[in-house]
């Protein structure tokens, strides 16, 4: 219960923090205001209002920020300074047309003409300043203030040290993303797997980096290294940096790339944003047979109930469920296991119910103001989520070889199902930012954010089961699952800028994250059943066999990781020609990781007690507990077993020590180098509670040299050739020593305490053209080498899989990118925009040889190495959007589809399965409506392709998973207020 009260007061603190800055935000404006209205009458002046003026000022060559640039008003004596990120604010400006004028020691001067000052807003004017050496006179132009996000990020882009794209929040906005894996789908490389796994140039999830605000983010996931992208709501993000090439400046650990989630900033000017959704779904909304697993009661804000947990007699140290052996004739242990029987829910089936449409809705406010007399700024945002899905005339299979390859003409099926599944998902996010710049050369930033997940799922599987049921029996599995996750980051951090020492630049930055997963109460019932005729009428018996399948179960599952980092980052310019500006930068980092995961499995049996085809019947109070006392003795119905095991329960500690140096050395003008190395340790330990078994330990000492090398051709044209070696780790779950049944994909996964880490050395070429402001054209080709790479194998027949090194893997394939403005080709189409990436890629990796062995018992001719587990041969993304900032519409029109790829390596060589192309289309229009409202109406996933995966054995499909999400249809309405 505690817990539930922490997790409401996060959301109601963030909702009261929202609610106390917007009123004291109105008490200020209305002094500053006032105070304003004053300093101007005290003039002679007869505006009555006053505006602001802002913007960066960075550097033409290598596109950094520049501090300590004087921007001034001419002909007026107001002005400001850059502070450490280039940006610069001059409040109190009257209304009026200006010139203003940047300026600095080493750089030509900038004067931009015709800046036009309104009454209480904001207008964005950024300069770019060239070296005196370079440009010998004073440049002047006219104002034209940058407003487009997508073009900023473009611009970063081209002055970045190394490959990289992006995915700005004006994009998100544009094409309706719900959250962070939906806008994952827009970068040109990235795929998403099962719906929140990012997979970067089609390499697995271990080889994705993810960070909050560039510190490293833990995995909620207990079996996977990848963040669950579909945790952050897009509401909060500014943008989504990936970083595809390696500086010594980043973790070493990845290769796809470092997925950098960037949450939002503050505004400029008192901001409140609100926003609603309703959505409907073809075969979810308002579907009265609607599969439910039960309603919590704070379901609704993802925090579950008790009536999920364990009993409370069974929370205690040293709690045990009675021996049915002793409970038989000891009256007070028959006694205590009926009441422990009984305190656990009944329902072990789904329930029905009609599913509502789905909601969304946003609220935010921030601002920037004074404190101290220095500029304070800060943000605040909640978001909240509720959606449901479904599908009925859904089909799972699995098949098995039986026999060799050149012997039989089809795969056996061990069983083949349909599928009934409907979930329900209740996502709620909230952020909060403070920054604080005591002096323009230094500044610190207070980020907080959580998110947090509820996912309530009620499935139900029935068919054919011949691999151990006769061909008239029907084999049935119900499954209730409820999944809570939460991720709380806190960061702090300081940038400062040492302008008469050395023009030193400091950035450092500490956080401390908690992540979590609880499954209360994963129940799964199964069961068969034989229709048979006894004198023309039809008898169902039912029954439920332990020796084909496991008895009614409940599992308890908690995965709970803490990290803490510290990073710093020190930068020191150098002349190193005329004009030419180098920097040479070194820093460290820390990171500690602590992982724990605990599991408590209870099992039903029966005694007296025949199971007759009704799920709640079976488990009503009369058949659970005690049923029979006569005679001294105790009889039970269904009775509750601890099946539980201590070595599936373990902690994990990792620690990663970090050094690094590197330059950035302009050698011309038109040609740069990005060298340097960095030097990491890690200390990896995994150990289960069963002290018997032997944990899992990792230590290595790891140099990592890196190199990227910029050549501007011609102007706004780059080449970059880079090159770096970066390494992966395996997860605790991977070196965790124990075996566990997974329940289910019915094997057995076995920890392996031997892993060792994979070294890779990865190769770049992009050649890069901006011809405008907000277009790109690009042709980039990769190469990754794999060193010990960790893959899945299979054991043995009998199906036990563990993750073992192999010798070598290799990646090659190439990206083509394209974003234009039709209006440069054809005037009649100023308003449109076309986007267009394609990404080919080739991936080989060594089979282990123990799974080789039992691959080439039924096929001696089979290879000895296949695709990367979750690689697409291609990935393609397509998008037309047309904006019309005059009438206030905006339109898109997004298609994504990806090649056929691994998505399971089968057991004793059966062939691989695969996951079918999937092509998506979606719509999205926002139409400005009056003053701050802005209407939107979408329309995602309209082809309603079937998800399938598939075994292909001569010239069949043998389908594994088949299913449809259905088309979804929403309309929404959203205030912006801007003062």
């Amino acid at each position: 219960m505690i817990g539930k009260l922490s997790n409401i007061k996060d959301a109601g603190f963030l909702a009261g923090l929202i609610v106390f800055l917007v009123l004291m935000d109105f008490g200020m404006l209305r002094a500053s205001d006032n105070g304003a209205k004053k300093e101007a009458e005290g003039k002679g002046s007869v505006i009555a209002f006053v505006g602001k003026i802002t913007g960066s000022v960075y550097d033409s060559a290598s596109g950094d920020p520049l501090p300590g640039v004087n921007v001034i008003i001419d002909g007026t004596r107001m002005g400001a300074a850059t502070d450490l990120d280039g940006r610069f604010l001059i409040r109190n400006v009257p209304v009026g047309n200006y010139s203003l004028t940047a300026s600095m020691i080493g750089y030509a001067r900038v004067t931009i003409k015709g800046v036009r000052v309104y009454g209480r807003k904001s207008v964005v004017v950024n300069f770019v300043l060239l070296p005196e050496a370079l440009q010998g006179e004073a440049v002047v132009v006219e104002a034209s203030p940058l407003t487009n996000t997508e073009a900023a990020l473009l611009r970063n882009r081209q002055k970045a040290e190394a490959v990289s794209d992006a995915i700005s929040a004006e994009a998100m906005s544009h094409f309706g993303t719900g959250d962070a894996s939906e806008a994952m789908k827009l970068v040109t490389g990235a795929s998403v797997v099962d719906g929140k796994y990012v997979y970067i140039r089609g390499i697995g999830e271990r080889y994705t980096n993810t960070q909050l605000n560039g510190a490293a983010l833990p995995s909620t996931d207990p079996d996977r290294k990848a963040v669950q992208m579909d945790i952050f709501p897009s509401n909060l993000l500014e943008n989504v940096i990936i970083v595809k090439t390696f500086t010594p400046d980043q973790p070493g650990n990845f290769s796809g790339g470092i997925v950098n989630i960037q949450t939002k900033n503050y505004p400029e000017n008192l901001t409140i944003r609100f926003s609603s959704s309703s959505g409907y779904n073809s075969q979810t909304t308002l579907n009265s047979h609607f599969l439910t697993a039960g309603r919590g009661k704070y379901d609704g804000l993802a925090l579950g109930d008790r009536t999920r947990h364990i009993p409370d007699m069974l929370q205690s140290a040293g709690a045990q469920v009675p021996d049915i052996g002793y409970a038989w004739t000891n009256r007070s242990k028959a006694l205590k296991l009926d009441h422990i029987t009984r305190a656990f829910n009944s329902v072990m089936a789904p329930e029905f119910r009609k599913a509502p449409a789905n909601q969304r809705y946003s609220l935010s406010v921030g601002n920037q103001g004074n404190l101290f007399g220095r500029p304070f700024g800060y943000l605040a945002s909640l978001t909240y989520n509720h959606t449901f899905s479904y599908y009925n005339h859904g089909v799972v299979g699995r098949w098995q070889l039986t026999g060799k390859v050149s012997e039989v003409d089809s795969l056996n099926a061990d069983y083949l199902l349909s599928d009934e599944k409907g979930s329900e998902n209740v996502l709620i996010g909230g952020l909060g930012f403070l920054s604080y710049k005591p002096s323009p050369d230094h500044n610190f930033r207070l980020n907080y954010l959580f998110t947090r997940s509820g996912e309530s799922t009620a499935r139900y599987l029935e068919g054919a089961f011949p691999r151990d049921l006769s061909d008239n029996a029907v084999y049935e599995t119900r499954t209730l699952r409820y999944t809570q996750r939460e991720i709380r980051s806190t960061q702090i951090r300081g940038e400062h800028y040492l302008k008469n020492f050395l023009k030193m630049s400091i950035y450092w930055e500490g956080s401390l994250t908690n992540s979590y997963q609880k499954q209360p109460d994963l129940r799964f019932f199964t069961d068969n059943y034989t229709l048979r005729n006894r004198g023309g009428k039809i008898d169902t018996i039912y029954a439920i066999r332990p020796s084909i399948y496991p008895v009614p179960t409940r599992y308890f599952r908690n995965l709970n990781e803490n990290n803490k980092t510290f990073n710093l980052k020190t930068a020191i310019p150098f002349s190193f020609r005329k004009g030419l500006t180098g920097k040479f930068k070194f820093g460290g980092a820390v990171l500690t990781a602590n992982r724990t995961f605990h599991e408590r499995r209870f099992e039903y049996d029966q005694d007296k007690i025949r199971y007759d085809g009704h799920p709640s019947e079976f488990f009503m109070p009369g058949n659970v507990g005690i049923v029979d006392s006569t005679h001294g003795l105790y009889r039970f119905g269904n009775y509750i077993r601890d099946a539980s095991e201590r070595r599936g329960n373990y902690g994990g500690t990792q620690t990663i020590r970090a050094g690094f140096g590197m330059v950035d050395l302009p050698v011309f003008e038109n040609f740069r180098v990005i060298a340097g190395a960095r030097y990491e340790t890690t200390r990896m330990e995994v150990a289960s509670r069963d002290i018997s078994l032997k944990p899992g330990k990792l230590k290595t000492a790891d140099w990592l040299p890196s190199l990227n090398v910029v050549y501007n051709i011609v102007k706004n044209t780059n080449l970059r050739l880079a090159y770096g070696r970066t390494l992966a780790r395996p997860t605790f779950r991977e070196m965790a020593p124990y075996a566990s049944f997974d329940f289910v994909n019915d094997y057995f996964f076995v920890g392996n305490a031997k892993l060792k880490r994979t070294l890779i050395d990865n190769f770049d070429l992009r050649w890069e053209w901006f011809p405008n402001p907000g277009e790109i054209l690009a042709v980039s080709g990769f190469y990754k080498g794999f060193k010990n790479p960790i893959e899945r194998a299979i054991l043995n027949v009998n199906g036990e899989v563990q993750f073992q090194n192999v010798d070598k893997a290799a990646v090659v394939g190439a990206e083509f990118e394209v974003r234009k403005h039709l209006g440069n080709l054809i005037p009649q189409l100023s308003h449109f925009q076309l986007g267009a990436n394609v990404t080919l890629a080739h991936s080989k990796v060594t089979i282990p040889e123990e799974e080789l062995l039992v691959i080439r018992n039924v096929n001696p001719n089979a290879d000895d190495s296949r695709p990367l587990q979750g690689q697409s041969p291609y990935i393609l993304n397509f998008d037309l959007v047309y904006s019309n900032e005059k009438i206030g519409t905006v339109a898109t029109a997004y298609y994504n589809v990806f090649g056929e790829r691994v998505a399971a390596v089968s057991m004793g060589g059966t062939p691989n399965v695969f996951e079918l192309s999937q092509p998506i289309l979606n719509l999205t229009i926002s139409q400005h409506v009056w003053r701050g409202f802005r209407f939107s109406l979408s329309a995602k996933n309209l082809l309603n392709p079937a998800i399938r995966k598939v075994h292909h054995f001569k010239g069949k499909d043998y389908i594994t998973e088949d299913y449809k999400r259905g088309r979804n249809i929403s309309a929404g309405i959203s205030y912006d207020f801007n003062k």
